[in-house]
């Protein structure tokens, strides 16, 4: 049996983060994976999605500054978006497995399965492992109606060759309004389906009905309260039937409905290793699993974080520090920002204005009265910072076409004593630019 230092259950952010620490050690390490090389991230989720956003975004810009400079909208052409991601792609996807390959890692292309606490079986061998680490991600959630195999998720959604006339996209979280953007700005009619009475739930609500009316605006249908009872096949498409009885025809369904822990088949439940199909494995603050030489990392560790990509990176670094340096301290997460790469995009970071407690302030600035927003069309952005009693920057929203790049300004400035001073003494920012908004909330 060939043993490792390492052995790591998937290949996404976390594995490549922990691998970049290892490399400059001797240590040795095992990579098992089942899917594609890289996980979720930049296979089926934020990297194919922001490529396709990169010919969006200027589509939706020319909408807006229609007849303000711009002749009539740019068209989006879909056929030739996805030849072009495919062609990438398909280069990514040979180089990635041996980019991680090296003299002290292996891989395997299988099913891991943990047999005990330092062992795993994968394509019928057996490897020990000093330290195994489970960092599998999320997996698409899957409605439990009738039909519900004939919707698509986001696992095959970027490599759609024919764009539907009319798309039902079921859901009301990131993928969904990201892919509905998508989709509409390439000239389908969309319908989404979102079973409460809310979109967006981690963000700020307010700018989510400033996020919602401007898609409705743009012809995007939203149905809140509209949980899906089945989906049938029919002779021009598919229809989707709601618990009311309303039934919406399309050409293609896209399941968005959420994301589920990617643990079946690990072998957790035969070790008594802690876990919910929901929040993912439970860790201490080590990240450890209750069997302490298993930890796991990034989206599937219930962590209390949200799942995003920096959040995982952090995980790796801890646990490579916490194994091979000793650390004693448990993980501290920093403030991380995140945004939907909608359009426009609603960005955040630390409390949102709902999260407010007594004595905290909200100052807000009306972006879309600057010129760079004029400029671009972006007459509904805006910007509001929480500040606490102490005047410390507590938390940031922005919703904007800028938003995901404006608000990682925002995160060095949590917990700062005097922001306007930190600002004014650490960040030289090109003009007119943020910071021409910090000079304003900071006045």
């Amino acid at each position: 049996m060939k043993k490792y230092d390492y052995i790591i259950i998937g290949s996404g952010p976390a594995a490549n983060h922990l691998l970049f620490k290892l490399a400059r050690t001797k240590k040795t390490a095992l990579v098992i994976e089942k899917g594609f090389w890289g996980g979720t991230c930049p296979n089926t989720g934020c990297q194919p999605k922001i490529f396709m956003e990169g010919a969006v975004r200027p589509v939706l810009n020319t909408y807006y500054l229609s007849g303000k400079g711009v002749e009539k909208p740019a068209k989006l052409d879909w056929n030739a978006l996805i030849k072009r991601k495919k062609l990438i792609w398909a280069e990514f996807r040979r180089e990635e497995r041996s980019s991680i390959e090296n003299e002290q890692v292996d891989t395997v292309f299988g099913h891991g399965v943990i047999t005990g606490p330092h062992t795993v079986e994968a394509a019928g061998q057996e490897y020990e492992g000093e330290n195994i680490v489970i960092p599998t991600g999320l997996r698409p959630h899957r409605l439990e109606v009738p039909g519900s195999e004939y919707a698509i998720t986001n696992d095959e959604f970027f490599d759609l060759d024919e764009l539907p006339a009319k798309t039902v996209v079921i859901g009301g979280g990131y993928v969904a309004l990201e892919l509905a953007t998508l989709m509409q700005a390439a000239g389908s009619e969309v319908t989404v389906l979102q079973h409460s009475d809310r979109l967006l739930r981690p963000f700020d609500q307010e700018y989510v009905e400033k996020l919602t009316q401007m898609m409705t605006d743009r012809g995007i249908q939203i149905k809140l309260n509209m949980p899906v009872e089945a989906i049938a096949k029919t002779a021009a498409g598919y229809e989707v039937t709601a618990e009311n009885g309303q039934k919406f025809a399309a050409g293609l369904v896209v399941d968005a409905s959420g994301r589920r822990a990617n643990v079946d088949g690990l072998g957790l439940e035969k070790l008594g290793i802690k876990f919910d199909p929901i929040k993912g494995v439970a860790v201490n603050e080590h990240l450890q699993t209750n069997v302490p030489s298993i930890f796991a990392a990034g989206d599937v560790a219930d962590n209390g974080q949200l799942n995003l990509t920096p959040v995982a990176w952090v995980d790796s670094y801890h646990i490579y520090d916490f194994v091979e340096n000793g650390l004693e301290e448990g993980i501290k997460y920093p403030a991380v920002a995140t945004s939907t790469f909608t359009y426009p995009q609603i960005a955040q970071v630390g409390k949102r204005e709902s999260e407010m407690e007594d004595g905290d302030t909200v100052r807000r600035m009306k972006l879309g009265a600057t010129f760079a927003s004029l400029g671009e069309g972006d007459t509904n952005a805006e910007l509001k910072v929480i500040f606490n009693q102490a005047g410390e920057v507590v938390g940031a929203s922005e919703i904007s076409i800028n938003a995901g790049d404006d608000i990682n300004l925002f995160a060095p400035l949590i917990g700062k004593k005097d922001p306007a001073k930190f600002a004014m003494n650490n960040l030289g920012f090109a003009f007119p630019t943020l910071a021409n908004k910090l000079d304003v909330l900071f006045r």
